[in-house]
């Protein structure tokens, strides 16, 4: 199901490329205030309410982690995930650009950060993903269907690659 869910949204990417259209603002408006109410969700430490931002047959995958499919197990993910956060953490969304691919399905590009206040008060970025993510609508609730995320380099993790760059 989820494989031609992708082929259909490729294809519909393929051959509808030049006619893919910005969102409405209704529908930015609701993406943006669905990427805003998971961060609090996430927040709060509560897995249910984050599952609940994805479809039934929703998926995740981060990095090159296996695959989670459906609510369900989305649900369980953030049960063994959310409890290892680090004191102080919080997920943050940035939404970058959304691309409608039909009025009902809608191509995501966002950054998610966790960060924590640092010693003088600034958000250190403990992590950083790249998220591609297509959100469905449900009646008038759009939900997440596919999320990939990938890992980035954080600035400290950048700063010590490239300090042994230089030191080599």
């Amino acid at each position: 199901m989820m494989r031609k869910l992708l082929l259909a949204a490729t294809m519909a990417m393929v051959t509808h490329a030049a006619s893919a259209a910005p969102p409405t603002d209704a529908d930015r408006a609701k993406l943006l205030t669905l990427a805003a109410e998971l961060d609090v969700a996430w927040d709060h430490g509560d897995p249910a309410a984050v599952s609940a931002f994805y479809a039934d047959d929703g998926t995740l995958r981060l990095d090159n982690r296996p695959l989670v499919r459906g609510r369900a197990d989305v649900q369980r993910y953030f049960e063994e995930t959310i409890g290892r956060r680090p004191a102080g953490a919080r997920h943050v969304t940035q939404v970058e650009h959304i691309d409608m691919i039909t009025p009902d399905l809608a191509l995501v590009d966002a950054h998610a950060r966790i960060e924590r206040a640092g010693a003088q008060g600034e958000r250190q970025v403990l992590v950083d993903f790249h998220n591609q993510t297509l959100a469905v609508r449900e009646g008038s609730t759009w939900r997440l269907r596919v999320v990939r995320a990938q890992r980035m380099a954080t600035p400290v993790q950048a700063a010590a690659v490239q300090q042994a760059g230089v030191a080599r």
